[in-house]
């Protein structure tokens, strides 16, 4: 939904600019307040001067306690620095005021991955792309090794280091064999890497691109004469064709590319199977409007993944969202003949297959945003974002119910002086209350935690508990200090000297399991 909210203006839709990034740099901890009589998280502030680009929470040197690494960007290019600042946790639960040790991040990086892949490395690596193919960068000790993973064929899409920030993309998959595999992305070329290196599979995968060139006249100067977007492909994994193993699957607005694992565990290289999606209208292909998304889920419980396809047409006078289910029938999607067809008249909307009630099969969960002129004028005057959140059950072999059986309105601040979000978007992926149900998270505009428990019957419409503490910018999560709680991090990698924030899960949710309480006393 966040795509949408700030869709690019290649889409025709407005432009609500992202802003660069980076932090982080001479910290200092300090233990903030209780913002109430029995908080639920202890909350510590990790202070800076810099910006700070990336933070997560993860054992960097194999001791088994969390750590916490900080990526800051120091400075503008030509001269910018970018390096990784690991505070290793103590044996009594703390980090240290200063890092541990500091790593320079290998020139070209662009996005990350974090995971423990080097069976002789201790601790998680850092995973790197870059133009050439993969950086491993081990941040155990001060002096670590560094594995260069190089990919033949045509350069990675991480052509160059992020020149506002270092974002956070899934690398490694797991459920490919006994080891993890790490994911290469190239231009036209997909590569599947062992961790020592060694190719598993190449293939070959579609490329779109736009390019914007201003015609000459003498009258306007721009910044560049020749301007591209490159789109890269959509990654859907699961099993496709009923044989248990994962397969492959990538996805753009236009074109659909289906790759059976085969039983030595390699891939083919071209495609077992190419679908057009024919969904794009010409005035949408022409003006660059637009934009069809495709998520994949078990929604029958079949084992097999199904999918569904959402298109987002037209512009302010006609907006239409239009999402198509597919169920999997044995050997895939037959493309052009959905299972059911959801219409959002005037509106703006994303789909999310997410398994809530954690009972194998998959919801559809909604995200509405009208979208015409006169909703466009009250957003600017309110500040806010009127979102309406659904989630569709399923009906065995039919698809959804046509009726939602929860319904949330969810009010969204943004600053209308950068047209960011004033805290993390909604999160329906975390597990605070560790009792096996995802529940529902928002972030009351930056300045407090709203915490809605999941259940069997899903975290939407239940009533939810608050806690004050600064949640601007994104939200991490880990345990870190392995008592079975999640525990989580808050961190702007949009604005200068901007805190880091640790949030200690004091086990005192609602739905929290009493074996985990009955262990706060320890803790």
């Amino acid at each position: 939904m966040q795509d949408i909210l700030f869709a690019r203006s290649r889409l025709g839709f407005p432009a609500w600019a992202l802003c660069a990034v980076a932090l982080l740099c001479g910290f200092s901890f300090v233990a903030l307040p209780a913002f109430a009589d029995d908080p639920y998280f202890e909350v510590t502030e990790v202070k800076n001067r810099d910006r700070s680009a990336a933070a997560d929470l993860a054992d960097l040197d194999g001791d088994g306690r969390m750590d916490l690494l900080v990526v800051v960007l120091r400075g503008l290019p030509p001269h910018e620095e970018r390096v990784a600042r690991v505070y290793l946790q103590s044996p009594d639960g703390v980090f240290p005021k200063e890092p541990s040790y500091v790593r320079a991040i290998p020139k070209w990086s662009s996005v990350y991955d974090l995971a423990d892949i080097r069976p002789n490395s201790p601790g998680s690596e850092l995973i790197l792309l870059r133009p050439g193919g993969l950086t491993i960068l081990s941040l155990a000790a001060e002096i670590a090794p560094r594995w260069d993973l190089d990919v033949s064929g045509p350069t990675t899409t991480g052509v160059g280091a992020d020149e506002r920030g270092f974002e956070f993309f899934k690398l490694v998959h797991e459920g490919f064999g006994p080891e993890p595999l790490l994911f290469v992305q190239q231009i036209g070329q997909l590569t599947l890497l062992e961790p020592d290196g060694e190719v598993r599979a190449q293939m070959k995968i579609p490329r779109r691109a736009n390019y914007f060139i201003m015609p000459t006249g003498g009258l306007i100067s721009v910044e560049s004469n020749f301007q591209i977007f490159l789109d890269v492909p959509k990654l859907l994994l699961g099993d496709i064709n009923g044989d248990g193993r994962k397969d492959v699957a990538v996805a753009t607005r236009h074109e659909l590319h289906t790759y059976f694992q085969q039983e030595d565990g390699g891939f083919p290289y071209e495609a077992s199977r190419k679908q057009a999606l024919n969904l794009i209208t010409k005035d949408d292909h022409v003006r660059g409007s637009g934009g069809v998304t495709a998520d994949v889920g078990d929604v029958d419980g079949d084992g097999r993944i199904d999918l569904i396809l959402s298109y987002a047409k037209g512009g302010f006078s006609n907006a239409e969202t239009i999402t198509y289910y597919y169920r999997n029938r044995g050997n895939g999607w037959e493309i052009g003949q959905p299972d059911q067809t959801l219409k959002s008249g005037a509106s703006l909307a994303s789909n999310a297959l997410v398994d809530l009630d954690r009972n194998g099969q998959m919801e559809l969960v909604r995200l509405e945003l009208d979208f015409s002129l006169l909703e466009l004028i009250e957003i600017l005057l309110s500040r806010e974002f009127d979102v309406e959140l659904s989630v569709y059950n399923a009906e065995e072999k039919k698809g959804f119910r046509t009726r939602p059986y929860k319904k949330k309105k969810l009010e969204i601040p943004f600053s209308t002086s950068t047209f960011r979000l004033k805290g993390f978007f909604p999160n329906v992926r975390s597990d605070l209350n560790s009792d096996g149900f995802p529940d529902f998270l928002t972030s009351g505009g930056g300045e407090e935690l709203v915490f809605y428990p999941g259940g069997p019957d899903g975290p939407i419409g239940k009533r939810g508990v608050s806690q004050d503490m600064p949640t601007e910018g994104m939200i991490r999560f880990g345990d870190w200090n392995g008592d079975g709680l999640q525990d989580f991090l808050v961190f702007d990698p949009q604005r200068y000297g901007s805190s880091v924030y640790l949030a200690k899960n004091l086990g005192r949710l609602p739905g929290t399991p009493e074996r985990l309480r009955a262990s706060e006393a320890s803790r």
